[in-house]
């Protein structure tokens, strides 16, 4: 029961995406016009090229997107509306991070390669691969690399509002136990993470891939849409706009909520490709 309702979460949520999308002004307008168009590179950005910084008890951190104004970006990468960070972070090989607690923050862990521990509230669960960690706001926590690599993962972080309140404990799970559900946008597989997860934003976090050489339905979204795509396998070339850009790993888009600017996946290989996907939908309310 609990996989068949995180099943119907994930895929409401990318099936959201249809629902709320508008027709992309690629086929209304066929001209390319730079001097008005939005400036896609912008909503592209690779932790890579990031400072770094400590964060979350010592997590080695450094920025796929944050703060700024998704309608107008002032530089590349500063897109987030409602998220308050998503970041990438390392935690080496016999390291445990110092337990640590936010009272109006909570944070969703993914696990994109090593092995580890993860303890709150008395709880302690291996995670590796493909995991996902969220930790209510209030819940002291802390990461244990176990394993002989660094542990890598996707760090995201939402303040909570007045009035709500939390889950108790810490919820895990693994995308590779989950039932894969299609059709979202002719080709999205998706799956879901973890069950019995409360954001206070209305968000979903789940895994969709695209199988080999298939292209996703092109759509755009409105203000209000916070849609984040992190490749995590693979590498896709990204329709974004009216323009053409390559999305390795390690590599995030945020779709430009401007109404216009379309945006399809497109597998040209012969594997299939995996995305982190998350939507935060803010313009349905």
């Amino acid at each position: 029961m609990r996989t068949v309702i995180a099943l119907i979460l994930i895929s409401t949520f990318i099936s959201s995406s249809i629902a709320w999308c508008v027709d992309p002004t690629i086929y209304q307008d066929g001209r390319r016009r730079p001097e008005t168009d939005t400036d896609i590179d912008l909503y592209i950005n690779s932790w890579k090229d990031s400072p770094i910084h400590v964060g979350h008890g010592g997590f080695v951190e450094q920025e796929y997107l944050f703060p700024g104004d998704p309608q107008n970006p002032p530089r590349k990468g500063a897109v987030l509306k409602y998220l308050k960070a998503y970041n990438h972070g390392i935690l080496g090989p016999g390291n445990t991070t110092e337990p640590t607690t936010h009272k109006n923050e909570q944070v969703f862990f993914f696990i994109l390669s090593g092995i580890g521990i993860a303890e709150a509230g008395g709880i302690t669960e291996q995670i590796t691969e493909g995991s996902g960690v969220f930790i209510p706001a209030g819940l002291t926590y802390s990461f244990s690399n176990n394993g002989d690599n660094a542990l890598h993962v996707v760090i995201i972080v939402e303040e909570i509002t007045p009035g709500f309140k939390p889950l108790k404990e810490m919820k895990t799970g693994n995308y590779h136990m989950k039932k894969p559900g299609a059709g979202a946008h002719w080709c999205h597989v998706g799956r879901g993470i973890v069950d019995g997860v409360k954001f206070a934003n209305p968000m979903g976090i789940g895994v969709v891939s695209i199988e080999s050489f298939d292209v996703a339905h092109p759509h755009a979204h409105v203000e209000g849409a916070e849609e984040i795509w992190n490749q995590i396998r693979g590498e896709s070339l990204l329709m974004l706009g009216k323009y053409l850009r390559r999305q390795t790993e390690g590599t995030v888009f945020l779709a430009p909520p401007d109404g216009e600017s379309a945006h399809a996946s497109i597998n040209h290989t012969g594997e299939p490709m995996y995305w982190l996907y998350l939507g935060n939908r803010h313009d349905t309310d």
